[in-house]
């Protein structure tokens, strides 16, 4: 899941369109059933960053981008890299050194020092102070140095001077110097600055001054394969005045670089021209036109035509157009476009442009193309989604099987759905979830996991880059114990525990089967205790055994978050409760069968930790089993009310009042839910067999004068019978 920050505090419902929003919360997870309409019709827009980083050839260095954040001072990682590898009489004379108001001081004050860091940072003096020719001079004197004795600044003083020549307008040597900066740095040189890399964008503004634009592109998009911000936002600027520059897309289009970073533009970033703004809706919700349009912004129209006029088979990147084509509305462009090749984004849009003409079928095959096509490690990274208002990362290979997901699922093909989704699970946990809980009947998971999922190896996780407890990042475990908690739910006991991949909860489910056998069988106290313990198992482990992944129980965020709470508030922001309500599954690519799936599969009693509620009720039924006037039947229904004296307090007035009526008094009474001993289920099995031998003694001394008077009457019978016969 990513780890990024939403910009948006706002979510909707897991699942169904009636949705309330969110205030704030962690990073939920993205969904794709909220509105499938959307989901199915609508194509992301790409990002211009994860564009720009394959412009270059691939690498052959290993060069590493080190940059600092926007909010840090320029001089931070300086900082940092000098505190970390100086020792510290280092230290402090190089800050003494740079202190110094020019080059001569600078350099007098680093007596001790060895002459790379005294030299170099003099030059650095220097050049702080514009002294650039003397900064030049010291920075070439470290590179003249024997290369074990620039070890630390080798790269440092390279760059510099290239620096220094740029200022000096000296830009071939400049360019040269930024070249040396590399070469030192592949042979091995220090380069914790991440010099290398910046020297490209040094060297591509050197070129772009001069009007060498597609050179500049070809150095920074270098730049940017490091994946360098610096490069990346270099190379946006330049294709913003490129875009802005129509009558010159002729000449600029000849350069196959600067074809593909203009695609790119139009991909990524085209709805921030001016044109695109007034009154487009791809503007304004950054999703695809709900009508076909007429019209594009004036610059993409003329960069269209003039990438037409050379002739597609000569452009890289045609299905960039055609998914620009898509999400701005002009289908018919698209549909052109993405004939061009059988790459993974055409065979996307063909399946989109399948489902605006009504064909199921066809959309269903090219999602399969597309699905096998993308690469499944392809990271498009982040990008703001108005669909669901925040930040999120776009896996393509994910988000297309969740699509095809998506459709089967309309259609009825609800095993195909699963499969997808969980292909998927990585970035739709939830939307699985849904599948896997509340459309497949039990029998059909369990075919489906036994089949498809066996028990992961990985450790189970929680826990994400942020520290917040959020999704696993397993699905397989999920979905694993999801299947458990379905089937303890169903009273299934015997088989769940081997769908748990954690030993605790294995052994929690087997104590949850026990108990709930030894409530069915046995002495009456037995059985009590039977029930009392499976009550404290559902309370104390309800989530992690019985919890609903979704609504109503949200087990997805160990219950924290309730996206389908009941409540409302007045003008006052009081909360106002209204009966809770299951899922709506409403909208387009729905159906019948769903829903009534869905009806059959909600939670029993349909409540906010509903295992918690079952809990009290399996105290009841202990109870019902005791004698009233003891100890343990007010310690059962005592504990009972504990659990659900704050979040449900009528119920719980119920078990007390039941308490009031039937029980003893007892010491606690006065706490009742709040301190509770255990049950004491000894004293109350000897009591309940002093009743019942009270009883029987009761029921002798009634009827013995009965019997004693029975036993007479017969003794004579038997006796006039014997006189009889002789």
């Amino acid at each position: 899941m990513s780890s990024r920050k939403h910009l948006f505090c706002a979510l909707a419902l897991l699942l169904g369109t009636a949705m309330p929003a969110l205030a704030c919360g962690p990073d939920f997870p993205q969904q794709l059933l909220a509105d499938r309409r959307d989901t199915l019709l609508v194509l992301p827009e790409g990002t211009f960053d994860f564009e720009v980083s394959r412009l270059s050839p691939a690498l052959t260095d290993k060069f590493k981008a080190i940059e600092a954040g926007p909010w840090e001072e320029p001089t931070a990682l300086r900082d940092k890299v000098d505190h970390d590898n100086l020792r510290a009489e280092e230290l402090e004379k190089v800050t003494r050194v740079r202190s110094q108001a020019d080059a001569e001081k600078a350099y007098a004050e680093g007596v001790g020092l060895s002459e790379e860091l005294r030299t170099y940072t003099a030059g650095a003096v220097a050049f702080s102070t514009g002294q650039y020719p003397a900064a030049l001079s010291r920075f070439n004197a470290v590179l003249a140095l024997p290369a074990t004795e620039r070890a630390r600044r080798g790269t440092w003083a390279a760059y510099m001077a290239g620096r220094s020549l740029a200022k000096l307008n000296r830009n071939d040597d400049a360019a040269a110097a930024f070249v040396r900066t590399r070469e030192l740095a592949q042979q091995g040189a220090a380069d914790p600055l991440g010099l290398a890399v910046a020297s490209f964008g040094e060297q591509a503004r050197l070129l772009l001054d001069r009007g060498e634009t597609a050179k500049a592109i070809a150095l920074y998009a270098e730049q940017a394969a490091h994946n360098s911000t610096s490069g990346r936002a270099s190379l946006l600027q330049i294709a913003r005045k490129l875009i802005a520059q129509p009558q010159q897309f002729d000449t600029e289009l000849s350069d196959p670089l600067t074809q593909r970073l203009l695609i790119a533009y139009a991909f990524t970033r085209s709805g921030e021209l001016e044109e695109n703004r007034a009154d487009s809706e791809l503007a304004k919700s950054s999703a695809t036109p709900i009508k076909a349009a007429t019209t594009l912004p004036p610059a993409i129209e003329k960069l269209l035509k003039a990438i037409e006029a050379r002739g597609l088979d000569k452009v890289s990147g045609v299905d960039r157009l055609a998914a620009f084509a898509y999400r701005a509305g002009r289908y018919d462009l698209a549909e052109k476009y993405a004939m061009h090749d059988d790459s993974a984004l055409n065979w996307w849009i063909r399946a989109k442009l399948a489902l605006r003409k009504g064909d199921t079928a066809a959309a269903a095959q090219a999602y399969a193309k597309a699905a096998s096509s993308f690469p499944q490690t392809e990271n498009w990274g982040a990008y703001f989604s108005a669909e669901i208002g925040s930040v999120v990362d776009l896996k393509p290979a994910c988000r297309v099987n969740g699509e095809a997901a998506t459709l089967a699922l309309s259609r009825r093909d609800y095993r195909e759905a699963m499969d997808l989704l969980y292909r998927a699970g990585s970035q739709y946990w939830t939307d699985a979830a849904y599948v896997a809980e509340r459309v497949l009947s039990i029998d059909e998971l369990k075919a489906y996991v036994d089949a498809k999922v066996p028990a992961s190896t990985a450790k189970p996780g929680a826990t994400n880059p942020d520290g917040e407890d959020l999704i696993a990042s397993d699905p397989a475990t999920q979905l694993r114990a999801l299947l458990a908690r379905r089937l303890l739910r169903s009273a299934r006991y015997d088989e769940a525990s081997v769908y748990f991949d954690n030993a605790e909860l294995q052994g929690k489910s087997r104590e949850l089967a026990s108990a709930r056998h030894a409530s069915e069988q046995g002495a009456q106290i037995a059985r009590a205790r039977g029930f009392f313990a499976a009550a404290k198992i559902e309370r104390s482990k309800g989530m992690e055994l019985l919890g609903f992944e979704g609504d109503p129980d949200f087990a997805l965020y160990a219950g924290d978050f309730d996206l389908n709470s009941p409540f409302t508030y007045d003008a006052g922001y009081n909360a106002v409760p209204h009966p809770r309500t299951d899922l709506k599954i409403i909208g387009d690519y729905t159906s019948d069968d769903e829903r009534s799936r869905v009806a059959s599969s909600k939670a029993a009693p349909l409540a906010r930790y509903h295992y918690r509620l079952n809990a009290v009720d399996d105290a009841g039924r202990a109870a019902d089993l005791l004698p009233p006037r003891t100890q343990a039947f007010a310690a059962v229904l005592c504990q009972a009310t504990s659990w659900i004296i704050d979040r449900e307090p009528a119920i719980a007035q119920n078990v007390y009042a039941r308490y009031l009526k039937q029980g003893a008094l007892v010491p606690w009474g006065a706490s009742f839910g709040r301190t509770c001993p255990e049950p004491d289920f000894a004293a109350a099995e000897k009591r309940l067999w002093d009743q019942r031998m009270a009883f029987y003694k009761h029921q002798a001394r009634h009827w013995a004068p009965w019997i004693g008077g029975a036993l007479i009457v017969l003794i004579g019978f038997i006796f006039w019978r014997r006189r009889r016969v002789r």
